[in-house]
């Protein structure tokens, strides 16, 4: 291989149980295609994993063997810059034209992308050295639509990684298949017709760009897993479902009436004691929704709001442009361009965008219950200080966390 190539990299993600590791085996043994290596991210893997097995010119390494060897030289070696570091000893044995890495099941695709965006060695960015190609998700078919619909947290299933992950099953089980080139469903041979296709809406309108295969499908998945995409590089370049709905990009067809997806816009703030009585109902049907929303209470600040299934999320991001001083806005043209999108006469930008993909939802129903949640005519021109002495639950709930947050940094 040229020594200016870099080399191309395919990270394999999925929750605990997935079955990544076979559907890894599978495909490189029934489709050779070294010199190959593969990266077991798992530092607490024995070493001195071989590639017997696993097909011929195939080289098999665990994150804590190649780290145990770097670190004969280098002893202030992190946690932080453990992937980084490995990839980078790999890319520079100039051996091997690609490498898989298998990620452990609690990992987020995001933080991988970020090492490839980010990381630097020796002065040079990680990307000289190594080109990340695809993302690829294994969802386990039998359990994937039961743990995705789970209030769980991970620490609850005893698979946190550490006592201040707060990450619940859902949450990362929906991040996996967000952030990915491609979803690889297993087991499907496991679950009836019917389930099948409510999984497969589901994955697609979770992430519409991402390519669909089965584990089962052989030849197709193995061409898929060692693929060199052109964008490759540029791995967080794409959009997930919610982000597609909001921006009004174009969506997989909705197949059937029992799925919806739309977004819920509005320009008056959501009165909050209002808004905090409808979170604390159930919204039965609601698969996901995500976006950005304001309240009256706190006119200056955006939230961002998550649901998954059962569990909801919300967190001040920031300040809406509005209330921030201009020159600290961004200068680009882009920036500019969308702003002045989002930018109506009265408010400013702050809004009310929702994406909700919904399975058995009554959409109308729910929008309809948002609406109720704005401030009326009359309380909108009561003004801006008036609004603030509003009963805010939200506040509260923002500093109980700040509070828990603290005493779990004492202790």
């Amino acid at each position: 291989m040229p020594a200016a190539e870099p080399l191309r990299v395919t990270v394999l993600c999925g929750f605990v149980g997935a079955g990544k590791s076979r559907v890894l085996r599978d495909v490189l043994v029934q489709q050779p295609a070294g010199p190959l290596a593969v990266l077991i991210h798992d530092r607490g893997a024995a070493p001195g994993q071989s590639g017997a097995g696993w097909g011929d010119g195939i080289e098999v390494f665990r994150l804590g063997e190649v780290l145990a060897e770097l670190m004969q030289e280098c002893v202030s070696c992190s946690l932080r810059d453990s992937l980084m570091d490995a990839i980078t000893a790999i890319a520079r044995m100039r051996r091997f034209f690609r490498l898989l890495i298998e990620c452990s099941g609690l990992v987020e695709p995001m933080m991988v992308a970020e090492v490839f965006n980010e990381a630097w060695t020796d002065e040079a960015p990680l990307a000289a050295l190594a080109r990340l190609d695809q993302i690829v998700t294994v969802v386990d078919a039998e359990r994937f639509w039961d743990d995705v619909h789970s209030a769980d947290a991970l620490q609850e299933r005893g698979l946190s990684c550490g006592a201040d992950d707060g990450r619940t099953l859902s949450q990362l089980l929906v991040e996996q298949v967000e952030f990915c080139t491609m979803v690889v469903v297993n087991r499907s041979e496991r679950i009836d017709s019917e389930a099948r296709e409510r999984l497969r809406v589901l994955l697609q309108h979770l992430n519409p760009e991402a390519e669909l295969l089965l584990a089962s499908d052989g030849p197709a998945l193995a061409a898929g897993l060692l693929a060199c995409r052109p964008e490759a590089g540029d791995p967080v370049g794409f959009q997930p479902g919610w982000a597609k709905l909001i921006e009004g990009a174009p969506m997989p067809a909705i197949p059937s009436p029992n799925w919806t997806a739309g977004v819920f816009r509005a320009t008056r703030p959501f009165h909050p004691e209002r808004l905090w009585a409808l979170i604390e109902e159930d919204w039965p049907g609601v698969e996901r929704c995500k976006g950005f929303f304001w309240l009256a209470s706190q006119p200056d600040r955006c939230f961002s709001w998550e649901q998954t299934a059962g569990v909801r999320h919300f967190e001040c991001i920031g300040d809406w442009w509005v209330a921030t001083p201009r020159e600290e806005w961004p200068t680009g043209e882009e920036f500019q361009q969308r702003l002045q999108k989002s930018w109506p006469i009265e408010f400013g930008d702050r809004r009310q965008e929702l994406a909700c993909i919904g399975y058995e939802l009554d959409q109308q129903r729910l929008f309809e219950r948002l609406r109720a949640c704005l401030l009326t005519p009359a309380e909108v021109l009561s003004g801006e200080a008036a609004w603030r002495r509003f009963d805010d639950p939200f506040a509260r709930a923002t500093q109980e966390a700040a509070s828990r947050d603290d005493d779990a940094d004492s202790n």
